[in-house]
């Protein structure tokens, strides 16, 4: 035992001793943050989450052991209007539930939620895929791996083709996003981009993107339905560093890509490990989740990421395509999955550990 500690403090001292110190960061009720951030309160019933979605006045968050539906009509006071049970796998339960705010795609469940107090399980398929992404208002569904759904029945959904066989050899898949209806893009190595508009159930593949270095890609966000000039792209590494080879937070310039079928790499952020009063952490469980822009972003602007032990980063994104970091909230104890805008000032951070912490933005977008 004495011998695993000594090697555990001689491994915290490395890592803490080889970092560069960065902006200091206040402590707060819930943790370390820039002055931009003012911590708001903490809402306990929401632990081991991985993500959430939010449609009109109502956030559906997932657990691993189901599924909360608050009311966020005052967005810095969430309330817990519904839950439904639907156990998964522990801790890493799904990511990144869809919905249009009638039916909810939930692992291999399609659940009905029309009535916000109680969701209940409507239909189940056999597609089992690490995510599941609605297309054309939930009629279809398309999944991280390939499969795609035909959920106009949503009581009997049906697998009815299979995406990856209308792309290049992938080198991995993680997550698809529609940028606007019938046109996805997945995070996959290389992204692609497809047409779903004539056939969902065969795709036409539009345009590509690929990095030399075949990292993961774990999700992606093409901003304003695909008219800003770049799209945000997220990794994702295993830890217990996150440096020059860690999962990045990256931008893609897409201009010309009717032409090219191309999109091209622009910038990539990654954080440092080091002290919490710096900013930073002294180790990782992972590196970089979901994002969200700000809902002013417009070809350019703020950007909340969710980056485990490095908790909620605030970025900005410049009209040329360079991030530059301009704030973050590590709370205590946390391991951050997702970041939310609530609306132009309240951010929802979503974590592992505490479950659901509100924020609120003092800057300027």
């Amino acid at each position: 035992m004495r011998r695993l500690l000594a090697a555990a403090a001689a491994l915290s001292f490395a890592l803490v001793g080889s970092a560069s110190a960065g902006p200091a960061a206040a402590p707060t009720a819930g943790g370390f943050a820039t002055d931009n951030f003012e911590y708001v309160r903490h809402v306990p019933l929401a632990n081991d989450t991985a993500g959430a979605r939010i449609v009109g006045r109502y956030m559906y968050l997932t657990t691993s052991r189901g599924l909360n539906i608050y009311d966020i009509s005052t967005p810095d006071s969430p309330l817990l209007v519904g839950t439904g049970l639907f156990p998964q796998e522990p801790y890493f339960g799904e990511e990144d539930p869809d919905t249009n705010g009638k039916i909810l795609l939930l692992n291999q469940h399609v659940i009905d939620v029309r009535d916000k107090t109680k969701p209940v399980l409507l239909g189940e398929h056999d597609a089992d895929q690490h995510t599941m992404t609605c297309v054309l208002d939930c009629s279809y569904a398309y999944g991280s791996e390939g499969a795609i759904l035909d959920l106009r029945n949503p009581s009997k959904p049906k697998v009815v083709g299979d995406w990856t066989k209308f792309a290049p050899p992938l080198g991995n898949s993680h997550d698809v996003t529609e940028v606007k209806p019938g046109l996805i893009m997945t995070s996959s190595q290389p992204l692609v981009y497809l047409d779903a508009r004539k056939n969902p159930a065969k795709p036409k593949a539009l345009a590509f993107g690929s990095n030399s270095d075949d990292r993961f890609i774990h999700s992606n966000l093409w901003p304003n339905g695909g008219t800003d000039r770049y799209m945000l792209v997220g990794g994702e590494t295993v830890g217990p560093r996150c440096d020059e080879d860690a999962g990045a937070l990256m931008t893609w310039d897409t201009k010309n890509w009717q032409k090219t079928r191309t999109f091209k790499m622009v910038d990539e952020y990654r954080v440092k490990n080091g002290l919490y009063t710096d900013g930073e952490a002294p180790a990782d469980l992972f590196c970089t989740h979901w994002f969200d822009p700000h809902p002013d972003y417009d070809d350019g602007g703020l950007l909340a990421m969710g980056w485990y032990e490095h908790g909620t980063r605030l970025f900005r994104i410049t009209g040329t395509g360079q991030i530059k970091e301009e704030g973050y909230f590590i709370p205590y104890a946390g391991s951050t999955s997702a970041a939310y805008w609530a609306n132009d000032e309240i951010l929802y951070s979503v974590d592992y550990n505490r479950g659901l912490d509100v924020l609120r933005y003092t800057g300027k977008p």
